[in-house]
């Protein structure tokens, strides 16, 4: 229960940045986008069908360009520039980690988040099944008897180098157009034998394909199982629908052989039907609510170019996507991709004239902290200073002389806690030891067993060191042989008071699950902290 509490905090943190946050900025943009289109009437039905499909195009895009430009600034070592960043604000979250315990903290809105996160998952999967079912649900259609458009409409304009099917059902009230690749339309049987009312309702589905509406339905629709819990999806996807439907008939009606009139009393009649519950399908059914304003659009409906609203479309969605990728949150006045591109350049700083790394005010050399620093959770990372020149030297004497990296961290126990739980990167060339024969990385990292605090638990705190009231982190640095046991272990930064011979006897007795190179278990460099902190009595 306290790994699933730890999993779901850590996913309800990282979601903040990466889920949430480009989820709010693209709330924004459609709020204000769709009260725009709302106030204007006057706006084209091709404009506002393609206006509103960007915005619900851009919901799933932006939030994966956020990511994207997360992993490119991990591994190209570069992060986005103060210049090109959007927009940047504050965490309005701010939780102080604590050290690990074996106590679920129910008061962490992160807990919370990561609860909330996987309902939604939950939901997200259920909606995308149901309609996964209604599309399997079609394959009843392929039954029917699909001739050529053309032998029941002999002038019908298909679309170039496509040949669509028609067939005609008793089971159906309402034509309709479905199919990706073969596109088929279904008329009821009753506009058989209505020449006038089945060729309009024919030259509609017509548009439909010609526009390739089925296609964007469907990716619509599934944006709208996604995204199932925010109202906004599903109010932009009706409205598409209503749109949709206005910009095929002012295309229809651009044809001076058709009847306004005629055409009005086909939507009317439709209009009084029952409609199909299946989301796949394109249907110029309306509903009756809205067969008003249909009416009244479509005859004051410009025959606008299709071709231009489409690529209006694609501009502002690209805009918008590009808005929410680079913008950021920014904890304590540090951006993630800040924080990322300081760790990157830390694990690229050669041996010689490195800087001096102080971590929460400890000294650290610099090949522990370019091991150590680059793996920490961005979480844990309170602020970065970068010191050179007069400024190093006058605070840390000779040893800033090549500059000074101050980082301070919330709750620093519980972050080495979680880096020891966490493997490096894949070993690189050269990562291996010839001289002693051990890794210094390896695929398959050894893992201690029972974790850092079954080995806090065994310290007895030395007498000297607890009558000097030293307390402080010794590091312990050894091999994890073959076997998961511990050799040649050695104090690279100690405490005194017999802190130092105490981590050493506690990290003896340590066992591990070994190390692993290719499937075989190895000699692998280990590093752990141990903790002497005396209790407030």
């Amino acid at each position: 229960m306290i790994e699933l509490a730890d999993f779901l905090t850590a996913a309800g943190r990282e979601s903040l940045s990466t889920f949430w946050f480009p989820l709010g900025l693209w709330t924004l943009f459609a709020i204000t986008i769709s009260c725009i289109l709302w106030l204007n009437d006057s706006i084209p039905a091709a404009y506002q069908l393609h206006s509103r499909t960007a915005l619900l195009v851009t919901l799933p895009l932006g939030i994966a360009g956020s990511a994207l430009v997360g992993f490119w600034t991990t591994l190209s070592g570069s992060a986005i520039s103060e210049g090109v960043k959007f927009i940047v604000i504050q965490n309005p979250i701010t939780v102080a980690v604590s050290p690990g315990t074996a106590v679920m903290n129910w008061l962490n809105p992160f807990l919370w988040m990561g609860i909330l996160l996987a309902l939604l998952v939950s939901g997200s999967l259920a909606a995308i099944f149901y309609l996964g079912r209604n599309l399997f649900q079609l394959r009843k259609y392929s039954r029917l008897n699909f001739n050529p458009v053309t032998s029941v409409l002999k002038d019908a304009c298909t679309p170039t180098g496509h040949q669509p099917g028609i067939a005609f059902s008793d089971e159906v009230q309402i034509p309709f157009t479905y199919g990706w690749f073969r596109t088929r339309i279904v008329m009821p049987k009753s506009l058989r034998s209505q020449n006038q009312k089945l060729r309009l309702a024919i030259k509609h589905e017509l548009m439909h394909i010609k526009h390739r509406d089925f296609l964007t339905n469907n990716l619509l629709a599934f944006i709208r199982c996604v995204f199932w819990f925010h109202p906004l999806t599903h109010i932009l996807h009706n409205q598409c629908k209503e749109y949709r439907e206005i910009t095929c008939d002012s295309q229809v009606l651009s044809d001076s052989t058709v009847s306004k009139k005629s055409y009005a009393e086909l939507l009317y009649e439709l209009a009084t039907k029952r409609l199909s519950d299946n989301q796949m399908i394109v249907s110029m059914a309306v509903n009756s609510s809205t067969l008003k304003k249909r009416i009244k659009m479509m005859n004051n409906q410009p025959n606008k170019s299709h071709k231009k609203s489409i690529f209006l479309m694609g501009f502002s969605a690209l805009f918008m996507i590009g808005i929410i990728s680079c913008s950021d949150l920014q904890q304590n006045g540090l951006t993630n991709q800040e924080v990322k591109q300081a760790q990157v350049e830390i694990s690229q700083q050669s041996a010689e004239n490195s800087p001096l790394f102080i971590l929460n005010g400890e000294r650290y050399d610099s090949p522990m902290a370019r091991e150590v620093i680059p793996r920490i959770k961005s979480k844990y990372i309170k602020s970065i200073t970068v010191l050179k020149g007069e400024k190093a030297t006058s605070k840390y004497g000779e040893e800033g002389k090549y500059g000074v990296i101050e980082i301070e961290l919330n709750a620093l126990d519980k972050a080495l806690s979680d880096l020891m739980r966490q493997p490096p990167p894949p070993p690189q060339p050269g990562t291996r030891s010839e001289q002693d024969n051990y890794f210094v990385a390896v695929e398959e990292m050894p893992e201690l067993i029972g974790g850092l605090a079954s080995l806090q638990k065994k310290i007895d705190y030395p007498e000297m060191a607890r009558n000097a009231g030293i307390e402080g982190r010794v590091i312990v640095q050894f091999i994890v042989n073959e076997q998961g046991e511990v050799e040649n272990a050695q104090v690279i930064r100690g405490i005194g008071g017999g802190a130092d011979k105490e981590a050493l006897h506690v990290v003896k007795q340590a066992k591990f699950t070994p190390g692993k190179q290719n499937g075989q278990a190895v000699r692998v460099q280990y590093s752990l902290p141990i903790t002497f902190k005396l209790s407030e009595k």
